[in-house]
């Protein structure tokens, strides 16, 4: 065969081999458009890192897909454990960057106060609203404090964090309706353009949809969003959920992460807005800030989210950082790591930019 008809045929050769199937291809698996199979890979160290951050990829571990519980009482045991962690780093992470906290009922929902050791005088007494992730099931009482920390002490801002209401007690809409309780109460006393509404990962989600929701209701919108890794499409599985599995901490989406997104959406259509925000009509969306990582999990949610933003006309900017994983820019709660104050540098010239 020449050169020439063996390249004009070489995208057919695939098809050619399994519509007559010799001998040698009969233990070949089938072959379906858009699917690739990769197998095993080594990946090394992401060059370019600061030294702090490659001590961060050196100390990661990759953990085996995680079964989801079967009854609601295995999934509170569950959510009890895995939120004893994530309370205990919280308040390590108030102590350590030596902001205040305390806890108040705000519209009858339970949310914390984080008040920063210094106040950026543009601030003035201003707070900006904070909505947790953990797979919305997990993350909240004290693991709220990490994100609203990290948030205020790099800000210089006073933070209102919604302890807001979870599965498998409390599905969708839950949490957006105490998130949207929470803000009316803080933008009663402040102009709503003046607030910042924020969060990472099911936060990035809630705060998403709670501008929707704001949206449809025709209430004050926030001045700025800050959607940090965002799930944005709880109905699809986005492309990176797959292709970087194996290198994000978060697992993988299969067995718990699923049953989570199943226990949140409940008997809802999880193609709603208010569940995928990237479906929403995102038509005068406030300016909005999205960050990520090249390892991240949830990178292809975090994308297609600020495509359809700018889509619609919305300003909306996109970090992504080279070797980070899944919230990777809060990695500096207990420890220097220049890319997180990096990030929290953009974070702060993005809100004074947009904010009032």
């Amino acid at each position: 065969m020449s050169t020439k008809i063996f390249h004009h045929l070489g995208s057919s050769i695939a098809v050619a081999l399994f519509v007559s199937t010799p001998a040698f291809a009969q233990e070949l698996p089938p072959i379906f458009p858009g699917v690739t199979t990769l197998g095993e890979r080594t990946i090394p160290a992401p060059v370019g890192l600061s030294p702090e951050m490659i001590e961060v990829v050196r100390e990661r571990q990759i953990p085996p897909v995680i079964p989801a519980p079967e009854t609601t009482e295995a999934w509170l045991e569950f959510q009890a454990l895995f939120d004893a962690a994530g309370e205990e780093l919280g308040r390590q992470a108030a102590e350590f960057n030596e902001v205040t906290y305390e806890v108040r009922d705000i519209a009858s929902v339970r949310a914390y106060v984080v008040t920063p050791k210094e106040v950026d005088e543009g601030w003035g007494d201003r707070v900006f609203v904070h909505v947790h992730g953990g797979a919305w099931v997990f993350g909240g009482g004290d693991s709220a404090l990490r994100e609203a920390v990290w948030a205020a002490s790099g800000l210089e801002v006073k933070v209102v964090s919604v302890d807001y209401r979870r599965p498998p007690l409390h599905p969708f809409p839950a949490a957006i309706d105490d998130t949207l309780a929470v803000w009316r109460e803080v933008t009663e006393d402040q102009d709503a353009t003046k607030t910042a509404l924020f969060g990472t990962s099911a936060g990035g989600n809630i705060a998403l949809a709670t501008v929707l929701r704001l949206k449809e209701l025709g209430e004050p919108l926030p001045g700025a969003v800050f959607a940090g890794t965002p799930a944005t499409d709880l109905e699809n599985v986005s492309d990176t959920w797959l292709t970087l599995q194996g290198l994000d901490p978060l697992g993988a989406r299969e067995g718990m992460i699923a049953g989570a997104i199943d226990l949140y959406v409940g008997e809802a259509d999880p193609s709603n807005p208010l569940l995928s925000p990237v479906n929403g009509d995102l038509k005068g969306f406030p300016p909005t800030i999205l960050i990520s990582g090249t390892r991240d999990l949830l990178l292809s949610d975090t994308v297609r989210m600020h495509r359809a933003l700018r889509a619609a006309g919305v300003v909306a900017d996109l970090h992504v950082y080279d070797g980070q994983t899944h919230g990777d820019y809060m990695q500096n709660l207990l420890r220097y790591v220049p890319e997180s104050l990096d990030a929290q540098k953009e974070l702060y010239q993005f809100f004074n930019e947009h904010l009032e």
